[in-house]
């Protein structure tokens, strides 16, 4: 089934998701970081640390410190959030075309762990989205959430960069590849 890859959807087709996905994924940092900055001036907690909570009390302990010492921080995390779901298909969409760009262009051995790299964007997005609901669950009711919300969510998100620093991985990797090949005229090994 990976191996309708090797040819569908066309050479073009990727680049131009590629380009597009990578516009709007530059475009959404930008703003994730005017977010973060706004939210790092106020508050010592993070969407990282709200991420990576792990327990009820320490999800607690963020989101109560955003209420009392700067209320205006909820929205702002709301809105990145929901903001996020967009940055889901951009990064996702990006980092899987171009792996898929590069796969193609190395030799077959390279197929297994590249087709692998490529389809990981689109699992790692999957497991955002389940940490977002997580999130968002917490966000919505934050003395009464469900107690797996914060565990669900750090786990989903430990998974999540990880499945993205493999991607990132073969991404340099393959590139590197392919320029050394470029240069010296000759084929990968």
């Amino acid at each position: 089934m990976l191996d309708k890859l090797k040819e569908s959807p066309s050479k073009k087709l990727l680049l131009i998701i590629t380009s597009g996905a990578l516009v709007s994924f530059i475009i959404i940092t930008i703003l994730f970081q005017l977010d973060n900055a706004t939210v790092s001036a106020l508050s010592p907690y993070g969407i990282l640390h709200f991420e990576f909570a792990f327990t009820p009390a320490a999800a607690q302990a963020i989101v109560t410190n955003w209420a009392i010492t700067i209320p205006s921080v909820t929205p702002i995390i709301l809105n990145g959030i929901y903001l996020d779901f967009v940055y889901i298909a951009a990064y996702g969409l990006a980092l899987m075309s171009a792996n898929i760009l590069i796969v193609r262009a190395l030799s077959d051995h390279w197929w297994n762990f590249g087709i692998i790299c490529g389809i990981a964007p689109i699992i790692a997005g999957i497991l955002d989205i389940v940490e977002n609901i997580n999130l968002l669950t917490i966000l919505n009711n934050p003395s009464g959430f469900p107690a797996f919300a914060p565990p669900v969510a750090a786990v989903c998100a430990g998974i999540k960069f990880g499945l993205l620093f493999l991607a990132i991985g073969f991404f340099l990797l393959g590139g590197i590849i392919l320029l050394i090949r470029k240069i010296r005229g000759g084929s990968d090994s």
